[in-house]
């Protein structure tokens, strides 16, 4: 038979059909609980304090009483039903009277201002009872992007009476509503809640090198080293080029000119920042990073988005040659390397059975140097 802590169990796990049901309309009570029926065989002094324990509860459920003949025990007045008549006694038990109040608040303020989003509380009632307290200025931001779907602002520049931290805080819930409001495109890669809804983020920057100074001219640019923010680097429509992308920072720096080319500073996750850039498959992409496991991880990712990437130093013959450089690598983890050619393959094998790391740097410059002009000149322009 249950206790009150197990009756209480049962109806916290039914406190979200129970919103639901406010929202629907459809009937919740009355709500019977299973409560367990007592057997000829059960222990008399347990049972009499279970009973006891039901009856003097007084937790908000109603109790019917029947009485039972037991061969030992003679008659007994025992439970034959629990349940709760209204939500009166079903709140008392589960605490929640204040909560309710205010989601049916909130509900007829969703009503009202924003019904669109009567279908989402369905779904998910408990999420709006969770956020009881802020939900008014959710349905704030939600009528404004209703609105002014991509404003073009930052998140504080919103014309909305909230918080300037508020979007912020609350993205995660904001992000459910929206996508049931605006119904944005599930397929784009999109790497922020800014950037799926049109709002000004400090974007990450891609720093471009001139590796050809006729291209200065050709492109327009202002300088031979650039930084700009990834919005602006999609908008390039640039083909035709060689862009070289480095981890390394002081190799970017000191990559040599090489004909029709420009760097590209991959460090952080400026590479992976890269396959979102549409042009990238309109040009020659050759990328040069550290052979270790995540070296390689890089490469069969960035070939996923440009299957044209070619690869520098990533191989045996540079493992071989530069033997003397190679140090231990830090215990990595593993995924899927698909897009790796046969030759970057072998040399991924390697380095994974033997954790071991070639520091892309540590090369020396002139080797390198002689690599990358091998690697254009091979191919075809």
């Amino acid at each position: 038979m249950l206790s009150p802590d197990q009756i209480r169990d049962y109806s916290r796990r039914r406190y979200a059909r129970f919103l639901r049901s406010l929202v629907t309309g459809e009937p919740f009570f009355p709500l019977d609980v299973p409560f367990g029926r007592p057997k000829p065989g059960d222990n008399h002094t347990r049972l009499s304090t279970e009973v006891k324990e039901l009856a003097e509860a007084e937790l908000g459920y109603r109790l019917e009483w029947t009485e039972r003949k037991f061969r030992l025990l003679g008659e007994q007045k025992l439970p034959s039903r629990v349940w709760f008549e209204d939500e009166t006694g079903f709140l008392k038990i589960l605490g929640k009277a204040r909560e309710v109040e205010l989601f049916r608040r909130n509900l007829e303020l969703t009503r009202s201002e924003c019904p669109a989003l009567l279908d989402w509380l369905t779904a998910y009632p408990e999420k709006m009872a969770e956020r009881a307290d802020v939900w008014a200025d959710l349905l704030k931001v939600c009528r404004f992007f209703q609105a002014n779907p991509k404003p073009g602002l930052y998140a504080r520049e919103l014309p909305i009476a909230i918080g300037t931290k508020f979007i912020e805080e609350n993205e995660a819930i904001l992000d459910q509503l929206l996508q049931r409001l605006l119904s944005p495109d599930s397929e784009t890669d999109w790497h922020s809640f800014e950037e799926r809804y049109g709002l000004r983020f400090d974007e990450p920057l891609i720093r471009f090198r001139i590796l050809d100074m006729a291209l200065r001219e050709k492109l327009r640019l202002v300088a031979d080293d650039i930084s700009v923010p990834l919005s602006e680097a999609r908008r390039f429509d640039w083909s035709g080029l060689w862009i070289v992308v480095t981890e390394n920072k002081m190799n970017f720096l000191t990559l040599p000119q090489l004909p029709n080319a420009l760097g590209v500073w991959g460090g952080g996750n400026a590479a992976q920042l890269l396959s979102t850039i549409s042009w990238l498959k309109n040009c020659r992409v050759l990328y040069w990073g550290d052979m270790d496991v995540h070296g390689f991880h890089i490469v069969s990712r960035l070939r996923a988005a440009f299957p044209h990437l070619t690869t520098a130093m990533m191989d045996l013959s540079t493992l071989n040659d530069c033997s003397k450089l190679i140090a231990n690598a830090n215990v990595a983890t593993y995924e899927e390397t698909k897009c790796l050619t046969s030759a970057e393959q072998q040399a991924y094998e390697r380095v994974k059975a033997s954790q071991i790391l070639l520091e892309q740097e540590k090369i020396p410059y002139a080797y390198a140097v002689d690599r990358l002009h091998g690697v254009i000149n091979s191919i075809a322009p």
